[in-house]
């Protein structure tokens, strides 16, 4: 999935009207034969303006594109012709609109965008062949006239039509590619072979004829585009063909970049002149661009199976043929579930070891601020793994005046992975079609990829072929001249901000780096992780096992740790193929409820050359479940950047409420995340400096055993006081039906009796159903909306084991003529989609769609997963008990209330059972478990 975030910075704006788009080019003379006569000449209406977010002059003029981060404009400054010129960055995402001024020429003239592929099936159109009835030509109950255009590019045939349905697309306005106002049509094309190959042809005007209309080749012959638009006014989105042959037939696929991620990504890589303004350039304005795309928009941006190989292996093909150096960005991913067993970090891992000299950025992922958050394949151990910054510019002023730039509170942290390797700018105005006019400013780390992958390629431009850096040299250039911030962590930003004039120089004195692969035994990540008790304890071991990627003879290594609490032996010499090594934490000097990093570094004897391997461990000392309240945090202070993370352990069943505050006022945001780092279920982030602060009331159904983090952060340039108490219920609660009859169920889990009162309410209903499959089809599950349903919520999980298999996974709800009601890919092994029924989607017949995506194209291995849906009335049913509801709760009993299921309140539809929530009173607390009640079950 595209890892992008909505925007949250503050951003100081002056918003002129943005200038008028340039009018189109003439289009070329018709070469058709003349009709017998000529329609009216009709004058085409006048451009709209484009609104945008503010002039690209305006954001130029405010250094929104952030280059002077790495120092990147002053070193294309002082270098002009080390722009990145002669290297190649492939673009693998959403697709790239090639017609957004800035995307068409690098700053020598040569074409921007070289070739546009599409990965991902999405534009691919069944053709069929048609023969024409004198100028007229019928195509899906459509009739077309001017066929003798056509005709004039081939006389004899045959001649081929095929269908664009919007619907097929996602939601509009990007699926909406005729500007109707609606994504409901379908848009007919016309394809024959002329004398210098396969050609499109479409009506692009609406007028009903194909004359006058342009014939389009493959994007990679001439960089020829279409799109529809009225006369005289410019297509909000660009489409190119891509042409192949099947047995003698053409094959045709449509490139189309229904999500405006890619081109936002491409214009940070390498845009020139963004926009028609001079000088508006991203980070290698010299650098070409292949935009391969790799997402299907309509189920949500994920990657489809196999297409992240597949297009790093187009590009590899590609730049080989043409002998440019390559640099890939990757600014997808999903949540680890295991990290170091993603299929897809092996696989690009391989494809990188084949490929020494190919660089590969990947965007470390969106989920921070907690620990254990960076994503696939943000982990391959031989990418480079880039988390966000804010950059100043984007900031308000902090109490000493210019704002700092700050980690990114949402970009992923390291944890059982050692990364990210760099942070970057995650926040930038850049390139969007037409049809995303006013969203050109974008935040997430899918920003931050690019602005590294564009500053490999100002370095391996500013070498001869015979002495460019290899991909590993390269990085470790990047790493250490990097600029750590102050207070950060390496979990939080690896080494720091590159300073590519800095890195350049490293490079140029001939830095190298050795090949030292660093794993844990047992567990294959990179990354120690070490749970411990609440009161710590002795000291502890944490082994490691260095791999040498070629023999050699023995190499000494200095070791040096940067945390007092964290030593290993003075030296380790590398002999052999695999070196042990082994480091002592003191946990007696480790208290709850937080997190301790340590980093040991192997320093060769020419120390300039930076540390040949690190070895990071993470001990995490969480509060245990207790029978008060903790106080996690008192007023503690966390300065703009940094992340107060506490750590609390839960129990399933259990229900608990996790309030985190700053001082009234106080700018801040607070996270919740799960037990192996993914944020909580129900909107992670929230924002501090309001009355209460951010309260989570976790469901007895939603609580998972195991160590939780809430994490608290400053958004502003002004630290806040940060404040956390966690209370956990003294019972679980089940709930079991029996006939008619439920049962809620209490458990005392505490060392003293609880007084409770239990209630029941009805809340709606609920089915579950397990999809086993193999391959990467669309599953579909099929149910009823009934009248009386105003919300609607599904749960998919699986196995977390099999998570690792998958590089996205598309979860989406149709109504029943194919429009997205409901849209929310998962992340990890388990997700939530939740949404609110538009009207007139009462007593429908819906769809739940269920698309895989494997990083392997052969996987064609079972998988299983298990979807709940749950639909919600407006309003909640009280169901009287059977007998007295109030208890006391010895310790360590259960206590039983029976309730009496009424006759359906609503009707239920087919496979549906009665959903509830249960509410049981301890103190001023009020405790729940939402749950279903169907027959024979418990839950």
């Amino acid at each position: 999935m595209r890892l992008v975030r909505p925007i949250v910075v503050l951003i100081a704006l002056a918003c002129a009207p943005a200038p008028r788009e340039t009018a189109p080019a003439a289009p070329e003379p018709r070469i058709d034969p003349a009709p017998a006569s000529r329609p009216p000449v009709r004058v085409p209406p006048p451009e709209e303006p484009v609104e945008r977010l503010a002039p690209p002059e305006v954001a130029y003029a405010h250094g929104w594109m952030p280059l002077a981060s790495t120092a990147a404009d002053r070193f294309v400054r002082e270098h002009p012709t080390r722009d990145g010129r002669g290297v190649l960055i492939a673009i693998l995402d959403t697709g790239v609109d090639p017609g957004v001024p800035g995307l068409r020429s690098t700053s020598t003239g040569d074409p921007k965008l070289v070739d546009v592929r599409d990965f991902s099936d999405e534009g691919v159109v069944a053709l069929a062949r048609v023969s024409p009835r004198g100028d007229t030509v019928e195509i899906a109950g459509r009739k077309l006239g001017g066929f003798g255009r056509v005709v004039a590019l081939n006389t004899t045939g045959p001649y081929y039509a095929g269908t664009l349905r919007e619907l097929s697309l996602g939601e509009p306005p990007a699926s909406d590619l005729d500007a109707s106002g609606e994504a409901v049509d379908t848009l007919a094309l016309v394809v024959t072979r002329a004398t210098d190959g396969w050609v499109v042809l479409a009506d692009t005007d609406g007028d009903g004829s194909l004359a006058g209309e342009r014939p389009v080749r493959d994007y990679l012959l001439g960089r020829e585009t279409f799109g529809w638009a009225p006369p005289g006014r410019t297509p909000r989105a660009n489409l190119a063909a891509n042409f192949s042959e099947r047995g003698g037939e053409p094959v045709l696929g449509l490139v189309v970049a229904l999500d405006s991620h890619g081109t936002h990504v491409a214009g940070i890589a390498g845009a020139h002149d963004l926009y028609g303004v001079g000088g508006f350039d991203g980070v290698a304005p010299g650098a070409q661009l292949l935009g391969l795309k790799i997402s299907n928009r309509a189920h949500g941006s994920v990657s489809t199976s196999g297409a992240i190989l597949s297009a790093m292996d187009y590009a590899i093909r590609f730049a080989a043929a043409r002998r440019q150096p390559l640099v890939i960005n990757l600014s997808f991913g999903v949540g680890n579930e295991r990290e170091g067993a993603a299929r897809i970090d092996g696989l690009v891992d391989s494809v990188l070891a084949e490929h020494p000299g190919i660089v590969l950025t990947v965007s470390a992922g969106n989920d921070g601020p907690g620990l254990s958050t960076v994503g696939i394949p943000g982990s391959a151990r031989r990418a480079i793994s880039v988390g966000g910054t804010i950059p100043p510019v984007f900031l308000p002023p902090g109490p000493g005046g210019a704002a700092t730039e700050i980690v990114a509170d949402f970009s992923a942290r390291g944890g059982e992975v050692a990364r990210p390797d760099v942070v970057a700018p995650a926040v930038a105005y850049s390139s969007v079609p037409l049809w995303n006019a006013g969203d050109e400013v974008k935040q997430g780390t899918s920003m931050a990829a690019p602005h590294v992958a564009g500053l490999a390629a100002l370095l391996l431009s500013s070498f001869a072929p015979e002495q460019r850096p290899a991909a590993r040299a390269l990085r470790q250039a990047l790493m250490v001249t990097a600029r750590p911030s102050p207070g950060g962590g390496y979990l939080d930003e690896g080494r720091g901000l590159p300073d590519v004039e800095a890195a350049y120089r490293w490079l140029l004195g001939g830095g190298t780096a050795p090949e030292i692969e660093v794993t844990v035994p047992g567990t294959g990540t990179t990354g120690g992780w070490v749970v411990s008790g609440p009161r710590g304890g002795g000291t502890g071991v944490q082994r490691f096992q260095l791999r040498r990627q070629s023999a050699g003879a023995p190499v000494t290594y200095a070791l040096r740790s940067d945390v007092p609490w964290l030593t290993g032996p003075p030296t380790v010499t590398l002999a052999g193929e695999t070196t042990a090594v082994e480091l002592r934490y003191a946990a007696d000097r480790l208290a709850a409820p937080g997190a301790y990093t340590g980093v040991v570094s192997g320093w060769p004897a020419d120390t300039l050359a930076g540390p040949a391997f690190r070895l990071v461990t993470t001990v995490v000392v969480p509060a245990a479940v207790a029978d008060t309240a903790i106080a996690l945090r008192r007023g503690e202070p966390v300065a703009p950047g940094e992340a107060l993370r506490s750590f609390f352990a839960a129990d399933s069943a259990r229900p608990f409420e996790v309030r985190v505050s700053s001082s009234p006022g106080q700018r801040g945001l607070a996270y919740l995340h799960e037990p192996g780092g993914a944020p909580y279920r129900e909107a992670g982030t929230r924002p501090l400096g309001g009355a209460g602060g951010a309260a989570y009331r976790v469901d007895a159904r939603d609580a998972v055993r195991g160590e939780y983090q809430a994490v608290g952060s400053a958004v502003s340039g002004a630290p806040i006081s940060l404040s956390a108490v966690v209370v956990h219920a003294p019972f679980t609660i089940a709930a079991v039906r029996t006939g008619d009859v439920a049962s809620a169920e209490l458990s005392n889990v505490t060392a003293d009796a609880v007084r409770t009162g239990v209630e029941l309410r009805l809340r709606g209903a609920q089915r579950r159903d397990t999809t086993r499959a193999s391959g990467p089809a669309v599953q579909r599950i099929p149910f009823d909306i009934p009248p009386w349903a105003t919300g609607l919520e599904v749960d998919v999980a699986m196995d977390r084991a099999q998570w690792g298999r998958f590089t996205d996974f598309g979860v989406t709800v149709l109504d029943s003529v194919g429009r997205q009601i409901a849209q929310d890919p998962l992340e990890y092994s388990f997700g939530r989609l939740s949404t609110i029924l538009p009207p007139g989607h009462g007593g429908i017949r819906a769809e739940l769609t269920l698309l895989p995506g494997f990083a392997d194209s052969t996987d064609q291995r079972l998988w299983s997963a298990t979807a709940t849906i749950r639909l919600y009335a407006d309003s909640a049913v009280a169901v009287a008990p059977l007998e007295e509801s109030a208890a006391s709760i010895a310790p360590g009993q259960r206590a039983s209330v029976r309730f009496r299921l009424p006759a359906e309140p609503w009707p239920l539809p087919a496979g549906f059972a009665p959903l509830g929530v249960i509410l049981a009173r301890a103190g001023e607390q009020v405790w729940t478990r939402e749950t279903d009640f169907p027959e024979r079950s418990a839950r």
